[in-house]
């Protein structure tokens, strides 16, 4: 790996968590995409250590690493029902529009995820 000339080399340390997460990604540009984050991590990680942020890999999907796909999926499903019924203070009717599915599919992924319709 080449360092650029003037790079200040901040980090000698990676975290568990930061290490976690290069393995978990999927690395679409392959190896030179990771000698690039890795070489733009030291240079910008502070406390000498690589963390997750450092490494700027994070997705909409990230969150919920390590998880099996149906748990994350209802997650998933939960985190953006609570968010479509915040943003239209608690109007099921517009929470679905804006969601993409019907009032009733709407109804069905509350009940399945336990969430309370009022």
């Amino acid at each position: 790996m080449r360092w650029p000339r003037n790079a200040k080399i901040r980090a000698t340390t990676i975290s568990a968590e930061a290490l976690t997460l290069l393995e978990r990604y999927d690395w679409p540009g392959n190896v030179r995409e990771l000698e690039n984050r890795i070489q733009r991590a030291a240079i910008m990680a502070e406390n000498g250590r690589v963390t997750p942020e450092d490494l700027g890999l994070t997705s909409a999907h990230s969150e919920f690493g390590g998880q099996g796909l149906f748990i994350a999926r209802d997650a998933l499903d939960r985190q953006m029902i609570e968010a479509a019924l915040i943003k239209n203070k608690g109007n099921m009717t517009r929470a679905a529009v804006d969601l993409a599915i019907s009032r009733p599919t709407l109804y069905e992924l509350m009940d399945k995820l336990g969430m309370s319709r009022k």
